[in-house]
């Protein structure tokens, strides 16, 4: 196998970036990923765009077609369909909502699309290089670095083989191989908790909440007591009327495997809860799945002349548009070292300076919005309903949307004190909850 300039781990959102722009620039550059169509989409993840100013230092916006990337100046193409969602509703296991409009000019919270059809963008785009071969049905298995640069242990479905290279680029996700090869996992992060994802494309629903983003809080939606749902329409093959709705199981588990099964919670929202009206004549039209290991960033992401990019160095994710941008600055900074000898260092101190997460008081702050879960449900209700003449603006984020819910909650803090002075103080703890806790994973 001749030997390249660099290998990349991924053809996600990250890796198809990097690609793209160190093979625009002449390297030869090896793309490896263990799906047999990189453009399919298996997995579950957040396909909102995230459109709250400065969201990982980045303001990212949809227009003409493209997701300008303001900050870094650049733009990528996506024809695709879009759903400005112009609301976000929390619902208590009593029903109640906490409504939430949209903070943006246009007035959304976010904007949703179709990663199908940005991966199949992204992958047009870097197929365009000649210098550029790419490996399906192939599976990274580890990475070491070696006195010339990089050497990655590669398996298809006949074989084991290596490839060399000069730098390799682990953008295989948040269980990253090429990360937990090195040792990262054991050296650098610490490890929080492991959940169970399963998201349900739905055609006929009875919806009645139009473009909005919803979430259900509580343990009272939750066969086991635990995890959380989102829904909102999601744009399909193109599709966006009539809508298809997009539902989304998020389980924390200890030990191998959930004691209850997305299906089974799956089962029990659909034809037994309150909700079930919703999905009388529900048809599923696909399912995606993951199981995600939560770990702490990796604060330095560049381990010799190996680059660890977007989930690969993350916790929980960086978005479709993080995997994007830092796929750039990733991409800009090899094709950098390896015309001068320096540059890798500058996509590390970008990576430590923008990523939200590599503060831990972020981490805790986002993860306190699941803190909810700690209250009993008909006291989620009780303060639910206590906004219930408010008007609330926000956005759907997970670094402010913690502070949008507390802050709309202790704006009645005077009147939960004098009917429920107990909940009061439980309500004014609730950024003390342990990352654990929020996770719902604490061991009892």
């Amino acid at each position: 196998m001749k030997k390249y300039d660099v290998i990349i781990a991924g053809a996600g959102p990250a890796g198809l970036t990097v690609a793209d722009i160190t093979a625009g620039q002449g390297l030869r550059v090896l793309l490896v990923d263990l799906k047999k169509d990189i453009g399919r989409v298996f997995r579950s993840c957040c396909c909102n765009l995230i459109i709250e100013p400065g969201t990982h230092a980045e303001t990212v916006r949809y227009a003409d077609g493209a997701m300008h990337f303001e900050g870094n100046d650049f733009s990528v193409p996506y024809a695709g369909s879009v759903i400005p969602l112009t609301n976000s509703f929390k619902i208590a296991p009593g029903g109640t909502t906490l409504h939430i409009r949209g903070k943006s000019a246009e007035g959304s919270v976010a904007v949703s699309y179709e990663k199908e059809a940005m991966i199949q963008g992204l992958l047009a785009r870097a197929r365009q290089h000649r210098t550029l071969d790419i490996m399906e049905g192939v599976q990274a298995l580890g990475v070491e670095n070696t006195s010339s640069g990089v050497r990655v242990h590669l398996r298809s479905t006949d074989r084991t083989f290596t490839a060399s290279g000069r730098i390799a680029v682990a953008a295989d996700g948040v269980n990253s191989k090429l990360v937990e090869s090195l040792g990262l996992n054991q050296t650098r992060r610490k490890f929080f908790a492991r959940f169970k994802v399963a998201s349900y494309h739905m055609a006929n629903v009875n919806w009645p909440f139009g473009s909005a983003w919803v979430t259900l809080v509580g343990k009272g939606h939750a066969l086991g007591g635990r995890g959380q749902f989102y829904m909102c329409p999601k744009p399909h093959n193109g599709q966006t009327d009539p809508p298809i709705y997009e539902l989304t199981i998020g389980m924390p588990f200890i030990g191998k495997v959930p004691v209850i099964t997305p299906i089974e919670e799956l089962d029990n929202l659909t034809k037994k809860s309150r909700f079930a009206g919703w999905f009388d004549k529900m048809e599923i039209v696909d399912i995606r799945a993951a199981t995600l290991n939560f770990y702490t960033p990796l604060i330095n992401p560049v381990e010799g002349n190996v680059v660890a990019v977007g989930d690969s160095a993350s916790f929980i994710e960086t978005y479709v548009q993080g995997g994007i941008m830092y796929g750039f600055q990733a991409g800009r900074a090899i094709v950098k070292q390896l015309e001068t000898g320096r540059g890798l260092e500058d996509y590390a101190a970008s990576w430590g300076a923008s990523f939200e997460y590599n503060n831990p008081e972020e981490i805790k702050k986002a993860t306190s919005g699941f803190g909810l879960h700690v209250l009993k449900d008909e006291d989620l209700d009780y303060l639910f309903g206590l906004t219930k003449d408010d008007t609330i603006f926000g956005y759907v984020n997970e670094f402010s949307d913690p502070d949008t819910v507390r802050n709309a909650l202790y704006g009645h803090i005077d009147q939960v004190e004098a009917e429920r002075p107990e909940l009061a103080v439980l309500l004014r703890k609730m950024r003390e909850v342990s990352v654990h806790d929020a996770l719902q994973v604490t061991k009892k």
